[in-house]
This record gives structure tokens, C-alpha cells and sequence, in this order.
């Protein structure tokens, strides 16, 4: 995965100046999917927009007021999600509009954030409207090799890859377009284990058949113990009451991110695998 992934929160500009046009041109994309709007007319006004996006890579937030050239305030709150772990933030920010401020996120690209920004102008300003639109964009983080790395081909010329490089416990194991020189999709098979960065591929809770493959610390568990069988490429987890089950991309997917499961082994393409 080479390509940052952005998720974005504006209050969307109403008008420009030179200033504010400089900064919003550097970082809205012409990507960006709209979640959300409000608008709040009058002396006072307030406005929020409350919204959970997945995959998000960084948070922007764009503040416009009619008339221009004001310093309206704008508040947020932020829980992310990333495996089992949760992160609770908040801020808050102020300048002569329009501007555009970034929210710091906890990792590089959680699973999903809820976010809820609100944006106002102090008592007795006099204020036209303040409009308010959530937008986002999704792709993927950007990581980086100091050399070729070993990869795990599956279907469809998509390789498998730990979401947004990370070393966290839960991570997604998802399919990616290949890259030898992408840090995040090299793979290693060492004593029946799958490992990346120290950590293991992992039947995520001993789930059985349909259940999603994590990132998990190494612990000789039966849930990451896979036999590679050379005959057809099949990684194949024994768990006691679930039979044999293979290291599966669902439904024969071709998009990027999809999250890799575990499924009862049939011998076919998308259970196939190649290094």
C-alpha cells in the first residue's frame, strides 16, 4: 500500500480569499466524498456534523463564514478504533477564515474514527451563515522498503499486506496490489508461522470458518499455526472443532483492503497462494 489515505473534515468554504484559497488548494482533493452538511444562518450560529468514516489517514477542518474574514471557533472530538485498541481525543482552534487546520490522528490509519466537529462564532459577531460539510477520501498509507521484500501472491495478482504497516495487535491482514518494495506485504514463513514485523497472522479468537485473519504477538497458538501445502499453495490452519481451514481472500475479491478470512478449504483459486 504506497498511496496515503485521507479522510477529510471542512466546513465548506463559501467564499475565498487569497490566503485561504492558498491553503485549501494544498490539501482538499478532488476525491473527497461528502458524508455530511449544515448550515446555520444568523448572529451566533452554530453548526456540527457528526460522522464515522473508516480508514482514515488524516482529518482536515476548513472553516468559512459569510461575511469573510472572521474568527469563528471550531471544537472536535474524535474516538478511533484500531484492532481491540480505542483512542479518545479532542481539540479545538480559531483563526481568520477561511482556514484549514488538521486533526492529529492516534495511528497511522485506524479501522474507523467518530468524529464531531462543531464550528461557531463568538456572541454579539456579527454573522451571515456558517456552512458545515463533512467529506472524506479513502485509499491507502503510505509505507516504505529499504529493499525487495518477500511477498505472498494470492487471486487476482493481490498480495497480502498488514494494513497501514502497522505492529499493533488486531490489525487487519488484507489483500493489496503487489509491490516488492512495499515494507507492508513482506512475509516470512517460519515454524508454521505466517510473521510480519515480529508479529503473526492469527485467526482472529479461534472463529472458524468465515472468521477474519489479524496481526496477533507470536504465541504458538493452534490460531497461527499454518501447514503450506506445496501442492496448491494452500495455508491451512488445524483448529479443534473447526476442521481444516485455509487462508481465504472472500469471495474471490479484487479490491484493495478487503480483509482476509479463514473458510473451510475447497482447492480454489482465492485460497491459493505463491511466493
Amino acid at each position: 500500500m504506497r498511496k496515503p489515505r485521507r479522510l477529510v473534515v471542512a466546513l465548506a468554504v463559501s467564499a475565498m480569499v487569497a490566503a485561504g484559497a492558498v491553503a485549501t488548494s494544498q490539501l482538499a482533493h478532488a476525491q473527497d466524498i461528502v458524508a455530511g452538511t449544515c448550515m446555520a444562518p444568523g448572529d451566533d450560529a452554530n453548526c456540527n456534523v457528526s460522522e464515522t468514516i473508516t480508514d482514515p489517514s488524516s482529518i482536515l477542518v476548513t472553516v468559512s463564514v459569510t461575511p469573510r474574514l472572521q474568527y469563528p471557533t471550531y471544537q472536535w472530538t474524535m474516538e478511533c478504533s484500531l484492532g481491540s485498541q480505542v483512542s479518545n481525543t479532542s481539540g479545538s482552534g480559531a483563526a481568520l477564515t477561511p482556514y484549514t487546520q488538521s486533526i492529529p490522528l492516534p495511528w497511522s490509519v485506524p479501522d474507523s474514527c467518530n468524529v464531531s466537529v462543531t464550528a461557531q462564532m463568538p456572541s454579539a459577531k456579527p454573522t451571515n451563515e456558517i456552512t458545515l460539510t463533512v467529506s472524506y477520501t479513502t485509499g491507502s498509507p503510505s509505507s516504505s522498503s529499504s529493499g525487495p521484500v518477500s511477498l505472498i501472491r494470492g487471486y487476482d495478482g493481490k498480495c497480502v499486506d498488514d494494513k497501514g504497516n502497522s505492529s499493533a495487535d488486531g490489525t487487519k491482514v488484507i489483500i493489496w496490489g503487489c509491490n516488492s518494495s512495499d515494507s507492508a506485504q513482506g512475509w516470512t514463513y517460519t515454524d508454521g508461522e505466517l510473521r510480519h514485523d515480529g508479529m503473526c497472522a492469527n485467526d482472529a479468537s479461534n472463529g472458524g470458518s468465515g472468521s477474519h485473519v489479524i496481526l496477533w504477538g507470536c504465541n504458538g497458538g493452534a490460531n497461527e499455526k499454518w501447514f503450506h501445502s506445496s501442492s496448491n499453495g494452500e495455508y491451512i490452519l488445524s483448529l479443534s472443532g473447526h476442521g481444516l481451514l485455509c487462508l481465504d481472500d472472500p469471495g474471490y475479491s479484487k479490491t484493495n483492503g478487503t480483509q482476509l478470512i479463514v473458510y473451510t478449504c475447497h482447492n480454489s483459486s482465492n485460497q491459493h497462494w505463491s511466493t
